[in-house]
């Protein structure tokens, strides 16, 4: 009896041990794959980033303050992009000298607006003058944005961004490994996100940062019974 207690006893230990075990592997390889598609993210609004910014439409509108044909050069441009490749819902956005808007191809009729006050990867590129890509708050929300500086005859003009969401992270993880993601947004800085304000709460101090559509209704509330259980 005494030696059939103690097998049930390792067999349970080694259980555990095999369950544990899996679990730290399987987030591992998570992690692992989750940033490997932010790096990629990353490559991407960078080198979009500098291209634009190189755009002689681009830099002659900024400098003469053409709104109108740089727009209707940075419309055609995102056409191609939803055309012919999977980051159909990017946007561009070109910040002037004094870091204000100057085009949001996706809002045109919004410009002009001081952005210094919280943009703080676009100031960091106007006093370095040299592109950068971070994951930022803004008026939609968490962001990927690759910003490049606009140069004209070696003076900084202003400067572009090539933004993208993290939605097709969440997808992708779900079609190819069968796995959940939730983005969450700190409360904190909510105050900037205009388009996230009614968006799902995650416990007390975060917002869901990217698409409902996107994610596992299920898993998004039993995440919520578990942080409410933990009184997070």
């Amino acid at each position: 009896i005494i030696g059939f207690v103690v097998v049930l006893i390792n067999y349970w230990l080694s259980v555990d041990q095999i369950r544990e075990d899996s679990y730290a592997a399987q987030s591992k390889e998570m992690k692992t794959v989750f940033t490997e598609a932010l790096e990629a993210k990353n490559s991407v609004g960078i080198t979009n980033a500098i291209n634009i910014a190189k755009n002689s439409t681009v830099t002659n509108g900024l400098v003469s303050g053409d709104r109108e044909g740089t727009l209707k050069s940075l419309k055609s441009l995102s056409k191609e992009y939803k055309e012919h490749t999977k980051f159909g819902n990017i946007k561009i956005h070109v910040h002037d000298r004094d870091v204000h808007s100057f085009i949001r191809v996706w809002k045109p009729e919004k410009f002009g607006d001081d952005l210094s006050s919280f943009r703080k990867t676009i100031l960091e590129v106007k006093k370095t003058k040299k592109p950068l890509v971070a994951i930022e708050v803004g008026v939609g929300g968490l962001e990927v944005r690759g910003i490049s500086p606009i140069i004209s005859d070696g003076e900084y003009i202003g400067s572009v961004e090539f933004m993208q969401g993290l939605n097709s992270i969440a997808t992708d993880l779900e079609k190819n490994f069968q796995t959940d993601l939730i983005i969450g947004l700190d409360n904190r800085f909510l105050e900037h996100a205009d388009e996230l304000q009614s968006a799902p709460k995650i416990g007390k101090n975060f917002t869901l940062a990217i698409k409902e559509d996107v994610v596992n209704k299920t898993f998004l509330n039993e995440l919520n019974e578990e942080i409410g259980r933990a009184h997070v």
